[in-house]
């Protein structure tokens, strides 16, 4: 007679990927055995992605290599040998530590990193804020904090994750391919197509898998994204589409624009970017004129990426603003913050003293996303976190000028593998007195710590999912967690993000300042204006949503929030940062050809003259995770570079081969997919590579030399980086390719 078995069924919001879909996951006798979509959540509606099919999720949950218990270096560091120790003494430990640094150094001495949104992320900022250090930054600088800064900066607000794709005429794909990354997005998209007729515009340099449903595809050269946006917005203003009831009443600096486009005609954008003139008038010409037409946030898309970054967000978010798409049902809606001010307990800015502001990493270098920045776009947009910029920390954490950054905290968070120059990250970390990793696995970055420490997962913690590319002005699922430590048999210690943070600050003297011990104080703080506690908003509300009101600026007394109380195309934040700093940031988007450019450094290309992109997305993997040996790595056990057909030929290379792709910086070496998505001046090489179970202990750690492209990227700041953002490129760097000798 089989035994009995205790079966249950609890609600959960999936963080594999940003999205954060309401699921639906089962238990027997404490352990999860299936997860599936919820149909009552009114995000994704049911649907779940090949994340979670087939049971994939096991190899993430209940995957042997997950850490199980704390660590604390046992040798030299990167060594690969720790110990055992309790979650007390790691907490006493690191908090004495701290205290010790910070009478030492000064509180700037702690730099914290974050990853893509794994946890609740605000809660870094207010440990470090009360703590004293100004130092938190992360890959947000390439990717979505760029534009979370550039795109108030013009109007007041957050579009681009806002985009209506369910109701938008047309869509417009630019270095996004959510068929490969985010597949709840790509199913709206189609079912928009298929039930209502909706257009697709794809602009990415290969023929990727969402190009395969495109009106018009637009394949653009890597890193020139500005020049096609700015040629797209000459077409628009000299062709007289553009929207003249919106920009008369609500933009600031039309003339000005007007003028900086008309340099920018399709014919020299042709030359520029590889996409002929008549295609970029077309695109043009459909995006002012379909209408309403939406233009989702894309990473691949220049999005933060390289010396054009401020230039390409900037005239993505102007596209948007005069063909009149932002706040329109199916266009891009406009969310704007409440002003909150010092009640804020959330990010706790306010305890940040200004003197500790002024020593923010970057401020004075690349100011945009820096506190420098926040003081002048705060006083009209309230909701901006500062950033202080990674590859500066690295070098000062070298160089301690001009002053010692001793200690740093990851927290879901890899930058070995998913910053650019691995050697000198490296070399920063083993310069540290004090390396804290808080994450599910022992990753390239971690093996170089003091301390390792398990995580909760998504599935182990309380959360309130915010899913990002929603239409709505509030979306939020909360949940309880499916599974309490070591229920189930489950041997991972694990504690969430919310315990690690307030049992550092209670041994700190900062406990009073936080909600309470456990992450339900916290999210009781969250809910409370609803007059309930956290655990009845999840059993009682369970997913909320506050529909964004569209067209905002017919109301009356209504201003964007930007010092002029407009959109601005011509930035007056961008203009106040250059009287203050002495600097010369235009106001206005431009284009600079990237310092690897043949127009630039003929010498150079001509030594390294492939085009690579290294930042296109593949299924199931999600940046640096999922490299472990089970159901995620078995559809990619090894990493694949794609190469025009011709081009291989030319260089001998066979469907297979591996090959170094090599550039000044080094060598790395991926397998060879021949294909035509790509242009014969193009390679499309994947990124995070590393191997989990080879050896850990350096020089190894875990393989990621051998394939990681991230490697010899570059990141000098005087050549390299945006001038306003300081973001590096993760595109539009030359490499050239041969094949391996059979030895190698």
């Amino acid at each position: 007679m089989a035994e009995d078995t205790t079966k249950e069924v609890k609600r959960a919001s999936c963080f594999l990927c940003h999205l954060n879909c309401g699921v639906l996951c089962t238990k027997e006798d404490g352990r999860i055995v299936k997860i599936e979509g919820d149909p009552e959540c009114p995000h994704n509606e049911g649907f779940v992605c090949s994340r979670l099919e087939q049971d994939r999720w096991k190899s993430f949950e209940y995957s042997p290599y997950r850490l199980k218990k704390p660590l604390k270096r046992a040798g030299e560091r990167g060594s690969g040998k720790w110990e055992e120790i309790s979650w007390d003494q790691a907490f006493d430990e690191i908090a004495e530590r701290l205290a010790e640094l910070r009478d030492k150094y000064g509180a700037e001495t702690l730099a914290f990193f974050e990853g893509t949104y794994r946890t609740q992320s605000n809660l870094h900022y207010k440990f470090t804020n009360l703590f004293g250090s100004p130092n938190t930054g992360g890959a947000g600088t390439i990717c979505y904090s760029s534009d979370m800064w550039l795109e108030p900066c013009t109007y007041g607000g957050f579009c681009s994750d806002k985009s209506d794709w369910k109701r938008a005429d047309l869509i417009v794909l630019w270095g996004r391919n959510p068929a490969a990354s985010e597949l709840l997005n790509w199913k709206w998209v189609t079912d928009n197509m298929d039930n209502r007729g909706a257009k697709l515009i794809v602009i990415d340099p290969r023929y990727c898998e969402v190009a395969e449903r495109a009106d018009l595809f637009l394949r653009i050269r890597p890193g020139t994204d500005a020049a096609l946006a700015l040629a797209m917005i000459n077409v628009i203003i000299e062709e007289d589409l553009y929207d003249h009831e919106f920009v008369d009443e609500w933009c600031y600096g039309f003339d000005q624009l007007r003028e900086r486009a008309a340099e920018w005609s399709p014919e020299r954008a042709e030359e520029i970017t590889w996409v002929p003139a008549d295609k970029i008038r077309q695109a043009a010409r459909m995006y002012a004129t379909i209408k309403p037409a939406c233009m989702p946030w894309g990473e691949k898309g220049g999005d933060g990426h390289g010396v054009n970054a401020t230039n390409t967000i900037r005239a993505k978010a102007i596209l948007r603003s005069i063909t009149g798409n932002i706040d329109k049902i199916g266009g891009d809606q406009l969310t704007m913050p409440e002003d909150r001010g010092d009640t804020d307990r959330t990010y706790e800015h306010v305890s940040l003293s200004q003197e500790q502001r002024d020593k923010m990493v970057g401020n004075d270098r690349f100011p945009g996303l820096t506190f420098k920045g926040w003081d002048i776009i705060s006083e009209a947009y309230p909701r901006f976190y500062p950033y202080a910029n990674a590859p500066l920390i690295f070098r000062q954490m070298i160089s301690g000028d001009p002053y010692p950054i001793k200690a740093c905290i990851l927290q879901a968070s890899n930058p070995m593998v998913g910053y650019p120059n691995t050697k000198l990250i490296q070399e920063a970390f083993k310069n540290l007195e004090l390396f804290v990793v808080h994450d599910y696995f022992m990753t390239p970055s971690a093996a170089l710590a003091d301390y390792v420490l398990p995580a909760a997962t998504w599935l182990e913690r309380c959360s309130m999912g915010y899913p990002t590319m929603d239409v709505e002005q509030v979306s939020m699922n909360g949940t309880m967690p499916v599974v309490e430590r070591f229920e189930g048999g489950a041997d991972v210690d694990f504690r969430d993000d919310y315990q690690f943070w307030y049992e550092i600050s209670k041994r700190l003297g900062m406990a009073d300042k936080w909600w309470g011990p456990s992450y339900e104080d916290f999210f009781d703080g969250q809910v409370g204006h609803f007059g309930m506690k956290f655990n009845d908003f999840c059993e009682n509300i369970k997913y909320l949503r506050v529909p964004n009101k569209p067209e905002k600026y017919k109301e009356p007394g209504f201003k964007f929030l930007t010092p002029t109380g407009k959109v601005e195309l011509y930035s007056t934040v961008i203009e106040k940062l250059n009287e203050e700093l002495d600097g010369d940031f235009d106001p206005l988007p431009n284009f600079v050809y990237p310092p690897d450019f043949p127009e630039v450094n003929p010498e150079y290309a001509e030594e390294y003259p492939l085009n690579m992109i290294t930042g296109a997305r593949f299924m199931p993997f999600y940046h640096s995770e999922h490299r472990q040996p089970g159901a995620y790595r078995d559809l990619h056990p090894e990493p694949w570079f794609q190469i025009h057909p011709d081009k291989a030929m030319e260089l001998n290379i066979a469907p297979g081969d591996w090959c170094w792709i090599e550039n000044y910086m080094g060598r790395i070496k991926q397998r060879a997919n021949l294909t035509t998505t790509v242009d014969p001046r193009v390679i499309s090489v994947q990124h995070d590579w590393w191997f989990p179970e080879r050896e850990e202990a350096e020089p190894s750690l875990f393989g990621l030399y051998d394939s990681s492209i991230n490697t010899i990227m570059p990141d000098d700041p005087d050549k390299y980086l945006d001038p306003l953002m300081g973001a590096w490129p993760v595109t539009g760097v030359h490499a050239k390719v041969y094949k391996c000798e059979e030895q190698e």
